[in-house]
């Protein structure tokens, strides 16, 4: 374990051949900070970013880019959005919800873009509006 500063960065964990290798926690000068592994100095595995208000997101990396469903909270822990990524980019579901954990938004995603039905639902669950979208542009 060693600390090391980088801009406005500090890195706290392990290195080999210098580089970030194993787990480590990354803190910005703002109060942000990351904690999670690292394989050849990119994120891999899973990992935690918590803002300094308190929100958060939580995932996974492969090879430095999220892969699969990342959770992100609201500063209370209540989940906040549901979205899955494929190599970095966003392909597949994704959930938005209200603070009091009754869903919000729902649609999918393909290559970064909206693609298919999204519904938008009021908070009583009932449906407020419905969308259609086609590489990313509304098609209705």
């Amino acid at each position: 374990q060693r600390q090391m500063c980088i801009r406005d960065r500090v890195y706290e964990g392990s290195y080999e051949t210098g580089v970030r290798e194993g787990k480590g926690e990354l803190t910005y000068a703002n109060g942000d900070q990351f904690v999670g592994s690292f394989e050849k100095g990119l994120p891999s595995g899973q990992g935690v970013f918590t803002y300094a208000d308190g929100s958060s997101f939580e995932g996974e990396f492969e090879n430095g880019l999220m892969e699969g469903v990342w959770k992100y909270f609201y500063e209370d822990g209540q989940l906040y959005l549901n979205m899955t990524y494929k190599l970095g980019i966003m392909n597949g579901l994704t959930e938005t919800f209200y603070e009091d954990g009754s869903l919000y938004l729902k649609g999918n995603s393909k290559n970064g873009k909206r693609d298919g039905m999204w519904i938008t639902y009021k908070q009583d669950g009932t449906i407020e509006s419905e969308e259609l979208f086609k590489d990313g542009v509304a098609i209705n």
